[in-house]
């Protein structure tokens, strides 16, 4: 049976978000071209074909040479899969090449994107690419705050477990203020267990804690004084 990109074996390498080779998954003649360049997204039909998860028309475009690392006001071809939840097209220029950390708009990454989404298998297969797990944008934020500040637990775990870091603040406050301040008791037990410290004050001198208390978070006043928060 022949191992095309659409069949069960290579799915379930996607699956198992392993990069290998695309030997065995699609025969390439030609290198792809990874050359680092800028247009517009009307001139880049890649950009197109990416967001629509038309893998094929992808393959097409990369055996003829379209850059793979072309930003766009609309991102590259791997932030436009990523924001479209496009897995396999994804997967597909990662292992072609791309860069996982091209920024596009206020510095973000799509391993912010995919983070900020929720999507697990889309953070995974980044960091497997080698994406930077605490890069920051333009404002300071990093994937794993992304992440937590939307809620999505199962992301952050992926995150902290690929080293990111727990202790990480922005705007002068710490990650565990600001998932203190949005009520999230579970995501805040989370990072306490992953060494978030406790008692970090913001230059105004307030406290997780202080925090908690102000919103009147009773259940996540007694997880702060229970791991040590200063009264």
């Amino acid at each position: 049976m022949a191992k095309g990109i659409g069949s069960p074996l290579c799915l379930l390498l996607l699956a198992l978000l392993a990069l290998p080779s695309m030997s065995g998954c699609a025969a390439r003649t030609e290198p792809t071209n990874l050359t680092l360049d800028s247009a517009s997204a009307a001139n880049t039909p890649m950009v197109a074909a990416a967001r629509a998860g038309d893998l094929d028309r992808v393959m097409a475009l990369a055996e003829a040479g379209s850059s793979l690392n072309t930003r766009t006001e609309q991102g590259t071809p791997l932030m436009a899969a990523v924001r479209a939840g496009q897995d396999r097209v994804a997967w597909y220029l990662l292992t072609e090449g791309a860069s996982p950390d091209l920024a596009g708009a206020e510095g973000q990454t799509p391993l912010m994107v995919a983070s900020a989404q929720g999507s697990r298998r889309l953070v995974q297969l980044l960091l497997s690419a080698g994406a930077r797990v605490n890069a920051r944008d333009d404002q300071g934020y990093t994937p794993v705050m992304q992440a937590a500040g939307q809620g999505h637990l199962s992301v952050v775990k992926v995150l902290l477990a690929a080293g990111a870091n727990v202790n990480v603040s922005q705007g002068g406050e710490s990650l565990l203020m600001k998932v203190v301040a949005s009520g999230d008791l579970l995501t805040a037990e989370m990072l306490l267990a992953a060494g978030a410290y406790v008692n970090y004050r913001s230059a105004n001198g307030r406290t997780a804690l202080d925090v908690a208390r102000a919103h009147q978070f009773r259940d996540l006043e007694m997880l702060l004084v229970q791991a040590g928060a200063t009264l």
